[in-house]
């Protein structure tokens, strides 16, 4: 037991009054004549013992409620939390959790009313005189300053979910670090969240014994939750009036079988809606077109309740007028090059000897083949670096009388693998890589009892381990037929061996339309459809370009930073949908989509016994599962103690009432 007023204890001398009068009580008996005193003996013997019990209960009595009084005003109480001894002055941060899983519904409501009732039921337990922070997912200067109390309510209630969505270590962190600063005697962490597993990795530190650490869970009802998690085009370069394929990646979290309904809208007209039997996750296709080049803005939606954040998916895609495919050859262009792609509308196809370059044409192209050259001259490498390293794509098919030096100064200044040696032999392919982009969409299924094309010579090579080549297609022996390299924003694919029959009969091959169309394809990029809120920077290739630039989204705009081969936008963007990215002469750029962060999309949250078992792993920190009605005076005990004061009183007027009938009964 505890006094919170101990220099009180001082007046329990004031018992000695009582005892003073009782042993000094000089009171002058009368004597009264009486003829026979003989039959009084035994009732003055009887009298005089009843006459002491009474003056010694008497006395005890006052001598208690004297010491109850004392007692009442020392103010004695239980510390329930040890840590709060001989504290006079307090700092004390609440994190509020109000990220998108906060708009779920328990049966006081929605879980951020509830976590802002049970902030404020935080601070009503503590003094005006203690210092009182709050946070939230934001970071927001005002997080740092000690406040009132009227001033963090009023703050507290204007608080709505956000779609950052830091991990609670992160945000324990912050808590501490404004409370370092602090003089006071007792820092206290307070974080009130649905914990959900997504981020709730709280490290707890032997330095932070220093903070008591409450953590007060609002649990959500068990409802699930279906949302689109991601989407892509089966085509990386779409093109108008022809059929677009978009795949949707629908996800359900705690649901049962589910007929869900998803709409595609694209410029604000409805394109394409399907239906889909939801149970964990399903992939659905939706078919549109387009009538016009350019930028195209789209919204994939669904319907559900209470977490709506994620019922829409926004994306933005480019239809482009034509991609430049340029092939350079040594003496004479292949014809099965000039059969795949001069008649293709969708490819503006130029061919140019190597000994009569035009390097503004080869600038100005995506996709760039080599074939059959013997070498690679210190100009055209220097151009094709450039490039390559601004997003160029480049295909190596070799010559049979290739100079070795050349092509290894080139791919080394670019961190490539190089032919090595020519193989004579004939081997066989053996291995193909399914998941890579160049085989999007070719085969039904994965059979390994493909008809490989057939290979008599070919060229070997490197295996260094500091590129980052990935093999497609390779040979039984582990050597690569093809083997594709990401430079910068560039890609570049060395073929093992030229189109020329002496090295195979890949040209005629049913492999052979499929892989170059696809390099060409991809030479474009692989379109980013969307982005998510909260990335900080998005790729983004400058050249041909003034800036500064400029995004904006209806009436908000700001200027992002060019760093490299990027925009960094910081945290500007917070809310999801269609962004123009504008030069300075107001030409639009791009149309860039963003989407808020499914992190939050998986309800999933830490049970009670999983926060008592953290709980009695550090004797800092403590679950607090009270109602919000019970909880202010709930810490308040737990801040001050358990107050017997009260009890002090009631029985300093019972044992009043005792003298009293002490006196008038006995």
């Amino acid at each position: 037991m505890e006094f919170l007023y101990p220099q009180f204890l001082f007046a329990l001398a004031a018992v000695a009054i009582p005892i003073i009068i009782h042993l000094f009580n000089f009171r002058k008996y009368k004597t009264v004549p009486f003829s026979n005193v003989a039959f009084l003996k035994s009732v003055k013997e009887k009298t005089k013992s009843q006459s002491q019990l009474k003056h010694i209960l008497i006395l005890l009595s006052r001598i208690l409620t004297i010491c109850f009084i004392v007692l009442a005003f020392s103010q004695p109480f239980l510390p329930l939390d040890q840590s709060q001894q001989n504290v006079k002055k307090q700092a004390v941060s609440v994190y509020i959790d109000n990220s998108f899983s906060m708009d779920a519904e328990n049966e006081s409501g929605r879980l951020l009313q509830t976590a802002q009732q049970q902030a404020q039921a935080i601070f009503e337990a503590y003094s005006d005189n203690d210092e009182l922070y709050f946070i939230d997912n934001r970071s927001q200067p005002i997080h740092q300053r000690a406040l009132s109390k009227e001033q963090i309510i009023n703050e507290i209630n204007n608080i709505d979910s956000h779609s950052e969505t830091p991990s609670l270590n992160q945000l324990f962190k912050r808590q501490k670090h404004t409370l370092e600063s602090s003089t006071a005697d007792k820092k206290d962490i307070y974080i009130i969240s649905d914990f959900q597993k997504s981020i709730a990795n709280l490290s707890i530190e032997p330095a932070d014994s220093l903070y008591a650490i409450r953590l007060i869970p609002v649990n959500p009802y068990q409802k699930g939750n279906v949302y689109i998690d991601s989407c892509w085009l089966t085509n990386p370069n779409p093109q108008k009036q022809a059929n677009i394929q978009l795949m949707a990646r629908l996800k359900g979290f705690n649901i049962s079988e589910r007929d869900i309904s998803i709409t595609l809208t694209v410029n604000g007209q409805q394109k394409a809606i399907t239906n889909t039997n939801l149970v964990d996750e399903s992939l659905v296709s939706l078919n549109f077109n387009v009538e016009e080049d350019g930028w195209h803005n789209g919204t994939l939606s669904l319907q559900d309740y209470p977490i709506t954040f994620d019922d829409e998916y926004h994306i933005s895609f480019e239809v482009k007028p034509q991609l430049t495919v340029q092939h350079i050859f040594q003496d004479k262009p292949h014809p099965s090059l000039k059969k795949l792609f001069d008649k293709d509308d969708y490819f503006d196809y130029t061919t140019q000897s190597v000994n009569q370059l035009n390097y503004t044409r080869i600038d100005q192209s995506q996709f760039i083949i080599l074939d059959g050259l013997k070498a690679i001259s210190s100009g055209l490498s220097e151009q094709l670096r450039q490039g390559i390293r601004n997003g160029q794509s480049v295909l190596l098919l070799p010559s049979s009388e290739i100079d070795f030096d050349s092509y290894q100064q080139f791919c080394s200044s670019l961190s490539l693998d190089y032919y090595e040696s020519l193989v004579s032999s004939a081997n066989e392919l053996g291995d193909i890589d399914f998941e890579h982009v160049l085989f999007d969409g070719v085969f039904e299924s994965q059979d390994d009892r493909i008809n490989f094309p057939k290979v008599e010579a070919y060229f070997r090579l490197s295996r260094l381990n500091k590129t980052n080549g990935q093999s497609v297609l390779s040979f039984v022996n582990g050597d690569s037929f093809i083997k594709a390299f990401s430079v910068n924003q560039g890609l570049v694919y060395l073929s093992s061996v030229g189109l020329d029959d002496s090295f195979s009969n890949f040209s005629q091959h049913a492999l052979f339309v499929p892989t170059l169309y696809n390099m060409a394809s991809y030479a474009g990029g692989k379109q980013q459809l969307a982005y998510t809120i909260g990335q900080q920077s998005i790729p983004f290739i400058a050249s041909g370009y003034t800036p500064p630039f400029k995004m904006s989204q209806a009436d908000f705009e700001f200027i992002p930073n060019l760093r490299g081969n990027s925009l960094f936008v910081g945290d500007q963007i917070q809310k999801a949908g269609h962004f123009s990215l504008f030069d300075t002469r107001n030409q639009q750029l791009a149309q860039l989509a963003f989407n808020y962060d499914r992190a939050e999309s998986d309800l999933s949250t830490l049970q009670k016994d999983d926060l008592k078992t953290l709980s009695n792993r550090y004797e800092n920190i403590r679950l607090i599962d009270q109602k919000t009605e019970q909880l202010s005076a709930y810490l308040g005990q737990l801040n001050n103690g358990k107050p017997l004061w009260i009890y002090c009183i009631l029985l300093s007027l019972l044992f009043i009432i005792i003298e009293t009938l002490l006196i008038r009964l006995l």
